[in-house]
Formats: C-alpha cells, structure tokens, sequence
C-alpha cells in the first residue's frame, strides 16, 4: 500500500527531492567558486554587460563558455526525451552526480574551471524535472515557485478550492526544498571544502529509491490492501460531502 501510494506522488515527491539538489548545486557553487551562480544565465549574462561596458573583458570568455555549456544542458536533455527511450529521471540522477563529482575535481584558478560541470548538469536537470502534479515547477532556482506559492495560497483562502490548495502546498514544498538544499550546500562546503559535494549523492539516492520502489509496484493489489483503499476513500467522500454541506449552509445564510 505504501509503495502504490508512493507511486501516486512519486512526481512531487521527485521534484522537491531534485529541487533540494537544485538549492545544494546553486550555493555549492556559489561558496566553492567566488560567488559565480551557476544554475542559471541571469547573472552571467549581466556580468558579461558590465564587463563589456567596463572593458575588463578578461573574463568574457569563460563566460560565453558557461552560456554555451548551459544551452548545451537543455537541447541534450530535450533531445534525449524526445527522440530516445531513455529513462530520463534515472539519467538526470547520474548526470548531476558525475556533474558534482567533476567539479569537486577541477581547479579552482580559474574560478570558472570548476563550474561548469554544475552549469551542464543543472540545464540537463531543469529539462527533465520542470513539473510535477500538473503544475510547472523549476528545479534549480525559486523565484516563480515562491511566486507560485503566494498566488496559490491567495487563490485558496479566497475561493476554498481545493485545486488552489494542492498548487500552493506543491509550490510551497518546493520552496522549503529548494531553501533547505541551500543550506546544505553551505553547510557541505564549509565543512568539507570540495568534498562537500558528495554530501548531495544522498538526495540523489533518495530519488533512485523513490524511481525504483515505484517501478515495482505490483499491478495487483491484495484483498486487504482493496479495502484499505475502500475505506480511504469513503473516509474523503465523507469529507468532501461535508465540505458540500457546509457550503450549501453559508450560501443559504447569505440569502
């Protein structure tokens, strides 16, 4: 019963598991390699502006260099999906796990060397896990999941449907995901240096479990477990029927 109902979630669940790698890949870089965020081109590409403007190109190279990496990242993980029969979740686990291991290798001089296996492995990612539960959710930054999160809970607590409700607690956790991934990542790096890196191999394999316990899941359910789900499901008729009750009773104290 509890690996069909894993299997039922096992979106969200994925997704805020990949968002907290998302949170550990962004500050990983970030502390390990002079503030260069590499989960993204946003900043990349306004340092290569400001540079430009300046005239202190020396670093514009490197920079190109990561926007082509990036962009690298996101037509390979669209390709792969699209055109192959590759299990993309499973082949995202070990494209940020070689991506970690990589830039724990890799010089720091220059500070750029060693990120872009995170620049390459953080695309390939957002490519493969960008929903979940319907709804479109990064996985390696946060912004319009917290954006999400605040128009979820709005929408809920105005209307009561439960629709709103399931957005805002998917766009809710993953944020705290994607938070508590930033945290470990500082955490990782200010204790290990750049072994720290490693540190993020356990969410990975949290999510490997989570793939293969719901590939196993058997297609016939025992007598028990049909009951069980029986009377789960009486139990929420129950409850939506009393949520319907109470509603008819407000409107009918309006009128």
């Amino acid at each position: 019963m509890i690996r069909k109902k894993l299997a039922e979630r096992n979106e969200a669940y994925l997704q805020w598991l990949m968002t907290l790698v998302g949170g550990f890949l962004g500050t990983f870089a970030i502390t390990q390699h002079a503030g260069i965020f590499a989960s993204a081109q946003t900043g990349n590409v306004m340092e290569i502006a400001v540079e430009l403007v300046s005239l202190k190109t020396g670093m514009i190279g490197y920079r190109l260099l990561a926007v082509l990496i990036f962009a690298t990242g996101i037509v390979l993980a669209y390709i792969l999906t699209n055109y192959t029969k590759l299990n993309m979740r499973k082949l995202a686990l070990w494209v940020d796990a070689f991506g970690l291991l990589a830039s724990s290798l890799l010089p720091l001089e220059s500070v750029f060397i060693g990120t872009y296996p995170i620049f390459f492995c953080s695309a390939f990612q957002w490519g493969v896990y960008s929903a979940a539960d319907g709804f479109n959710s990064s996985s390696i930054f946060t912004t319009n999941n917290f954006k999400q999160c605040l128009i979820g809970w709005t929408q809920y607590v105005l209307t009561k449907d439960r629709v709103f409700r399931k957005k805002a607690v998917m766009y809710t956790n993953s944020v705290i995901c994607f938070v508590l991934g930033c945290l470990l990542g500082v955490w990782s790096v200010n204790t290990f240096a750049a072994s720290g890196a490693y540190v993020a191999f356990l969410p990975l394999l949290g999510a490997r479990v989570i793939i293969g316990l719901c590939e196993s899941v058997p297609e016939n359910e025992t007598p028990e477990e049909i009951e069980e789900e029986a009377a789960e499901e009486e139990e929420e008729a129950v409850l939506l029927e009393e949520d319907a009750q109470m509603e008819d009773h407000k409107e009918e104290e309006t009128k």
